[in-house]
């Protein structure tokens, strides 16, 4: 019979996120000699561990988790949201460009239609609503403040490879960088990062790329890459538009002609061909048209319809960020706290990825000594399980807690202090009916 080894869980996410090194990098930063109470491993687990469900993610909640770790009933509101600077913010960025980089949550190879790619990196940004009075630094229009997350995802691991925050009037295409990152990789990209002049990088690179085309694109047909029986519409030396409303093919295959500044601002222009394929939807009548690079011989028309389809994997990412890492419940107009807590959420997902990445093991090892074929037939989706910890994610804090070596705080004086009014001399309700001066 398997037994389940004691704090496995635990020693994971201290193996993935070491306390000597949290310690290390906030001296580096002077975090330390400037803030005596600011105990830099008790609050990174308590803001990575801060998205139990039902939980509030304010700066007050932050404040009792932290206390509740590092029992320190002293300290004020005032003391804990001052750490919430430039400093602290470039300690949590430097951590989370770390673990992005270096982080092992086992991997998985690709299969299938992806097999021959060193992975499929899809690219997108998602709008984070902010409160109004923060649109100075966080603008989205005139009247509304809205920061942008810039996300690359891959779809090997399901974790994030490029984050990266502006303003939400930031354009996409302008946070994207291009050169060999993308060498052996396949690039899924949608509207926002239209651009022929990308496309060409990522070929030059060695990479591969399938973008959705703008409806009122149009480019002139070189060749056709599938022929048709019958009495079909020759293609070849046509513009895009001036046939595509007359075609009742099932699949358009071509390669097209496109111009764009071989360097951005130069006025010299650059010509490439490229693949268009389409693929006809049965109900509207119309095409879902894509470019790629990709070669015929290799992936047919419907083939690249079905790759661009895992581009959904980063909607529900941002989807999971939003709704259980704290995204949609960002309650303050200071921009460094700001900052802070959308890198928070992001270290909360690489958190929850390693615990689940633990647990798929665990299963997994449970299956290979079970008997039974229900056993072996165990499974442990990623998503249920991230939900899972997410329900615990308190729990896991306070055995995290216990194995680092703090202890418990005194449970009578964290709920007395917890429970003080921070603005004592503030009239109550009652007092102001019972005695209040009458107007």
């Amino acid at each position: 019979m398997y037994i389940l080894p004691d704090s496995v869980v635990v020693n994971r996410i201290q193996r993935a996120f070491p306390s000597d090194e949290l310690r290390e990098r906030a001296r580096a930063t002077n975090l330390i000699q400037r803030e005596r109470k600011l105990d830099v491993v008790a609050l990174f687990y308590t803001l990575s561990l801060g998205f139990a469900a039902g939980s509030d993610r304010s700066i007050q909640a932050f404040l009792e988790r932290y206390v509740e770790m590092a029992d320190c009933d002293e300290l004020s509101y005032a003391t804990f949201h001052g750490w919430f600077k430039p400093g602290f913010v470039a300690l949590l960025r430097e951590i989370l460009d770390d673990a992005i980089e270096n982080l092992d949550t086992g991997q998985t190879e690709l299969t299938g239609r992806l097999e021959r790619f060193r992975d499929v990196l899809i690219v997108d940004a998602t709008i984070i609503s902010l409160y109004q009075d923060a649109k100075d630094v966080y603008a989205l229009d005139d009247d509304r403040a809205g920061a942008k997350l810039h996300l690359t995802e891959s779809l090997s691991t399901g974790l994030p490879t490029r984050f990266q925050t502006t303003d939400a009037s930031t354009h996409e295409r302008s946070q994207l960088p291009t050169g060999e990152w993308v060498a052996g990789a396949l690039i899924l990209f949608d509207l926002g990062y239209y651009d022929f002049w990308l496309f060409d990088r990522i070929d030059e690179n060695d990479g591969w790329f399938v973008s959705r085309v703008k409806e009122n694109a149009d480019f002139e047909i070189v060749e056709e890459l599938r022929t048709w029986r019958g009495n079909s519409i020759p293609l070849e030396g046509q513009s895009l538009q001036a046939v595509l409303d007359d075609l009742q093919r099932q699949e358009i295959d071509v390669q097209i002609t496109l111009s764009f500044d071989r360097k951005r601002g130069s006025g010299a222009s650059a010509t490439r061909t490229f693949r268009l394929v389409g693929v006809r939807n049965d109900d509207s009548g119309e095409y879902h048209l894509y470019l790629t690079n990709l070669d015929r011989d290799d992936y047919r028309a419907p083939d690249i319809a079905q790759l661009y389809r895992a581009r959904w994997e980063i909607e529900l990412l941002f989807k999971e960020l939003k709704s259980r890492f704290g995204l949609d419940e960002i309650n303050t107009t200071d921009a460094y706290i700001i900052e802070a807590l959308i890198i928070m959420a992001a270290l909360s997902l690489l958190m929850s990825r390693v615990i689940v990445d633990e647990l798929q093991k665990l299963d997994a090892n449970q299956r290979d000594c079970a008997d039974d074929a229900e056993a072996s037939s165990t499974r442990l989706p990623r998503r249920r399980c991230s939900h899972a910890v997410e329900r615990h994610a308190h729990l896991i804090q306070l055995y995290l807690m216990l194995d680092l070596g703090y202890e418990l705080p005194n449970l009578d004086s964290l709920l007395l202090w917890s429970s003080r009014d921070p603005n004592p001399h503030r009239p109550r309700l009652r007092e102001q009916v019972e005695s209040g001066e009458f107007w």
